[in-house]
């Protein structure tokens, strides 16, 4: 066995190890997929001047929870419940939907809008 060959071997032994390696470490690049979970929220009512929103939550046309937000007097009133639909929204909770429905009636409330259709179109195409 002469030299060149060990070093040969050691070259080989170094490449075969790198390639484990690089082979075993994750990935930071990749893909996210969206799935719609078919739960819808809409704002029904936006009362700028008493500064009041009313939320809707609903699936396949059943309206499962009504969320009525008072900006103005810091209040928030729920009727009905998400509980059975909860195993479609992998990991939000009813109280995430109503905060959800709380920060955006919020946001409507504070920066005047009160079609957030025509404000969502608005912003499509003034960029």
């Amino acid at each position: 066995m002469g030299v060149p060959y060990i070093y040969f071997l050691l070259i080989l032994l170094a490449v075969g190890l790198y390639w484990l390696a690089k082979r075993n470490v994750k990935s930071s690049v990749g893909k996210t997929i969206y799935k719609s979970t078919g739960i819808h929220t809409e704002y029904l009512r936006i009362d700028l001047a008493n500064r009041q929103v009313t939320g809707r939550v609903s699936y396949q046309g059943k309206v499962y929870m009504l969320v009525y937000v008072d900006v103005a007097a810091d209040t928030v009133k729920v009727n009905g419940s998400i509980q059975e639909l909860t195993h479609l929204t992998d990991n939000m909770t009813e109280e995430d939907y109503i905060e959800v429905i709380i920060t955006t009636a919020k946001f409507y409330i504070e920066n005047g809008i009160s079609d957030p259709k025509a404000y969502y179109e608005a912003q499509v195409t003034s960029n």
